[in-house]
């Protein structure tokens, strides 16, 4: 294992100054009128969800709302990440044993690397993969934020097929339980954006066709559906990951906190869409 990972995309997708970042997330939960407001309750049931991960301008707000679902006693976080340059291992865990980000470091769960690194054979420990991508990178300060103590662990995919879908989505749904069983409050989670760079209103009609299946709680589906309407879901593999461990896990409904997109935080012709997702028991 490497040491700490540096942040990568400090200073763009997010403020690089701790202060200034901590008002800005500070105004994602409590001033933003895309945010879930200053009153809002966690969930005991929440096993996790889906959050965006674009420039917290654009995004953040979204993300908070499914942030303001998590209980401060969650000790453990799986976060599944998109690979969007294609850089080293197409299922890859992080090769650090904590990350940076101008709020300090959260730590990796090695213990739990391992037992997941162990159980899948086509994932591999590959810091590259890591080392310049920002959609696990920008759910850390939230979490840090939020959460008092934690640890967790950093999953990115590449290009999978539902069956390495499938197998992942057992492996993490087996680390929920020995986690669980081990006395940790634990969630899972997916980073993804939705339809990029379309109108709002195509967009909007885009999205509402993936969140149908997300809310189904239906991995193939999604895949399915993503691949037959072209839509430009970035995410929809972790997705699907967190998918097929909810489902393994038992799960009970999917509930859609927020859905808006960029064209929302500032006016522009071509927009991403976003969505906060509770995954619930």
């Amino acid at each position: 294992m490497a040491g700490s990972r540096a942040p990568a995309v400090a200073g763009t997708f997010y403020p690089a100054d701790a202060q200034e970042l901590k008002r800005l997330i500070e105004e994602c939960f409590v001033s933003s009128p895309l945010g879930p407001g200053a009153t809002y309750v966690t969930a005991s049931n929440l096993l996790g969800g889906v959050v965006p991960h674009a420039g917290y301008i654009y995004s953040g707000p979204c993300a908070a709302h499914l942030y303001a679902a998590v209980e401060k006693e969650t000790q453990s976080v799986i976060v599944c990440g998109v690979n969007h340059g294609a850089t080293g291992s197409r299922a890859a865990l992080s090769g650090a044993e904590s990350w940076e980000t101008p709020l300090g470091k959260a730590t990796v769960a090695r213990e739990l690397e391992d037992q997941l690194d162990a159980k899948v054979d086509f994932l591999r420990v590959d810091e590259r993969a890591h080392r310049e991508e920002h959609s696990i990178e920008v759910q850390v300060p939230f979490l840090q934020t939020i959460l008092p103590q934690f640890s967790f662990v950093a999953l990115l995919f590449g290009r999978l097929g539902a069956s390495e879908c499938a197998q992942l989505g057992r492996a993490v749904a087996e680390a929920y339980e020995a986690q669980v069983a081990a006395g940790k409050k634990t969630i899972l989670l997916a980073s993804s954006d939705l339809n990029h760079y379309l109108s709002p209103q195509e967009t909007e009609r885009l999205d509402a066709v993936a969140l149908e299946r997300v809310l189904a709680l239906d991995p193939v589906g999604l895949l399915d559906t993503v691949e037959e309407h072209g839509i430009s879901m970035c995410g929809v593999i972790p997705t699907a990951v967190l998918l097929f461990a909810a489902r393994n896990l038992g799960a009970a409904k999917a509930r859609l906190l927020k859905h808006c997109h960029s064209g929302d935080a500032a006016p522009m012709r071509e927009v991403v869409g976003y969505a906060s997702v509770a995954i619930e028991f």
